[in-house]
């Protein structure tokens, strides 16, 4: 398992070489992880920050990569999803520069917990801070399948706080949060007297733009319709997870953006103009090559996905295989979701031999 730990940082060096090397100290199968930063063109530490990536190269070997990401200044929500965009992992988590990773083997015992979600890796989990327990999740994990189904890591619409608040609501909603509370990543806040009052906490809070908690708490809470939206393109998800399914043995490396799994009831089967369709008064061999087809799957499974037009669900590749689905009473089955034009070159990576037909 990849973990990818995103932390948008200003003005703070020194407190992110402690980060690092927290998590490099307490890790101990350092290769998947991956430490994200982003800093600010503007940022009075760029420069420090640079040489620190340098620094890291030589002094932290073995983690997957250590980088700083020098973009314009912009709101934490922006930047984190900025970096949610370039990460590797199959698990994000919201990092920050005054955390401190306490536990050993931290990254084993994350693995081990998640497993539960092995199915449709739905989930919103976090660890003990030291501050807010189970009661607020303040530094959220999702997955790379809940990422890529929202198309961010935060909302992006706020100015600084309420980042984490959403994601764990929308947690809440699914029924899938998860505290894990052996594992310690303590934040040293100012707030707790773990910290002194810095100019990025102040930044925030006290200078002439005013406070921006409370700014966004207004977004928040005018917000709520979105993140049910959000809930219910994550719940999708969960009904597919539990959906029983026919799955493929190959999906090509090339093509895997556009794997999906359908309802087998919403698709479109035998949609072309013909005299004879398989469940339409069928001709002779279309029966015998379905009683094959069945008898071969039953056997040996599905080898590749079907193939469905995106925008209208037309079955273009693999009517007999929603049949057997349907008789069989399995609800979804793999499926390359593309668009016509796209069609010649998945028919390529598809094509099954006739003497090795119907597998």
């Amino acid at each position: 398992m990849k973990i990818s730990i995103l932390t948008p940082t200003r003005n703070r060096p020194n407190n992110c070489e402690r980060f690092i090397k927290s998590i490099y100290n307490t890790a101990w199968e350092r290769g998947g992880i991956e430490l994200l930063f982003y800093v600010d063109k503007d940022d009075p530490a760029l420069q420090v920050y640079k040489d620190l990536e340098k620094h890291c190269k030589t002094e932290y070997i073995g983690l997957y990569d250590v980088r700083f990401i020098v973009g314009e200044p912009q709101s934490v929500s922006l930047s984190w999803n900025d970096l949610a965009k370039e990460c590797k992992g199959d698990v994000l988590i919201m990092g920050n520069d005054d955390l401190v990773y306490r536990t050993p083997g931290w990254e084993q015992t994350l693995e081990k917990e998640l497993v539960q979600y092995e199915e449709d890796k739905i989930y919103v989990a976090w660890f003990e801070d030291k501050i807010n327990g189970e009661n607020h999740c303040a530094f959220p994990m999702v997955s790379k399948e809940w990422y890529k189904c929202l198309g961010r890591f935060t909302p992006g619409c706020f100015n600084f706080g309420y980042n984490d608040t959403w994601i764990f609501e929308v947690g809440k909603m699914l029924d899938r949060c998860h505290f894990i509370p052996s594992v310690v990543v303590e934040h040293l806040h100012f707030s707790q007297g773990k910290s002194e009052m810095d100019d990025t906490y102040a930044r925030n809070r006290t200078q002439e733009k005013g406070n921006l908690y409370a700014k966004d708490k207004i977004i928040f809470d005018k917000s709520r319709a979105v993140r049910q939206d959000d809930r219910d393109k994550l719940r999708r998800l969960i009904d597919i997870g539990r959906a029983t399914k026919l799955k493929p043995k190959i999906i090509d490396e090339d093509l895997k953006e556009n794997f999906t799994y359908y309802d087998v009831k919403i698709l479109e089967k035998e949609w072309a103009p013909a005299v004879h369709k398989l469940k339409e008064d069928p001709h002779p061999w279309q029966v015998e090559q379905y009683k094959k087809l069945c008898e071969s799957i039953d056997k040996n499974g599905m080898k590749y996905p079907i193939i469905v037009c995106a925008s209208d669900y037309r079955v273009l590749r693999g009517n007999q295989r929603v049949w057997y689905c349907i008789d069989k009473g399995i609800q979804m089955i793999g499926a390359y979701a593309i668009k016509d034009d796209d069609l010649d070159m998945y028919i390529q990576k598809t094509y099954i031999n006739k003497k090795d037909y119907p597998l």
